[in-house]
């Protein structure tokens, strides 16, 4: 019963928060329809994928397309720093997402840019990245967890359950929902 209670209040919760005056959509984009505004004032993108992306969400900075750059993820904000393609070497950093921006035209179509900072060392710079092509390209590790990514996590349940870490009902469980995922 608590559960439930707690289930229903968390989904109020995210109605109030996720309205459509904040949310930027994929599906808007490829319509043509540019929302008012466009720059800096979403506070949540929902992509293509159905993924939810907010602000404050870490990204993870995946292989480049090239050999030695990033093709859609450059760095630098043009004032103090120039705009550059990402370098190699960032692979596997992290950066978290401060601003969405959607630029292009009706006539080349609408098109969302992340701007994001990196989160620490060599790699704290600021970036932009063109988030769906990034996404489709691996440049950016996506949210959701993969098709192979969900048959790793299957099989360290299985372990766990042989190994009596966890109970039957407890893998069913894990099962039902990864199953989802596995193709």
């Amino acid at each position: 019963m608590k559960i439930k209670l707690l289930s229903i209040l968390f989904l109020a919760f995210l109605g109030l928060s996720v309205n459509a005056q904040d949310t930027l959509k994929y599906s808007d984009l490829q319509a043509g329809i540019r929302p008012k505004p466009s720059t800096g004032d979403f506070t949540f993108y929902l992509g293509k994928d159905g993924q939810l992306y907010k602000i404050g969400d870490t990204l993870t900075i995946g292989v480049p397309s090239s050999n030695k750059t990033f093709a859609f993820i450059t760095q630098g904000d043009g004032i103090v720093t120039p705009i550059d393609q990402l370098g190699a070497a960032a692979s596997g950093s992290k950066t978290i997402i401060k601003r969405f921006d959607v630029l292009g035209s009706k006539k080349s179509g609408f098109y969302l840019s992340v701007r994001s900072k990196g989160v620490y060392g060599a790699w704290s710079g600021n970036y932009s990245s063109k988030l769906e092509v990034a996404l489709e390209a691996g440049e950016i590790k996506s949210l959701r967890m993969t098709s192979d990514q969900a048959l790793v996590e299957l099989k360290k349940a299985k372990e766990k359950l042989d190994l009596g870490v966890i109970t039957q009902e407890e893998y069913n469980k894990i099962k039902a929902e990864l199953s989802k995922i596995i193709k």
